[in-house]
């Protein structure tokens, strides 16, 4: 009797743990999304608009990096 309780609480924990991981990784991804997609939308814009200059391509593309680790250190630091 004891033995199958401990199976059935040793399952239990283990589907907690699968559904927690999912979830985190699920805020992961979303935290990846968020950050990458807009980034991409603007440089894809940008370099739609700004034609053949390639060293404004450079710099706004270097502006944009820095972007993303400023936005990626204050997700980090808001834990």
């Amino acid at each position: 009797m004891l033995s199958s309780f401990k199976t059935f609480l040793f399952r239990r924990l283990l589907i907690n743990l699968l559904i927690f991981s999912i979830k985190i990784m699920g805020l992961i991804l979303n935290t990846l999304y968020s950050i990458i997609a807009p980034i991409a939308i603007l440089l894809r814009f940008t370099i739609l608009v700004l034609g053949k200059n390639l060293a404004i391509k450079i710099l706004v593309f270097i502006v944009l990096l820095s972007i993303k680790g400023f936005l990626i250190d204050f997700l980090k630091s808001s834990k």
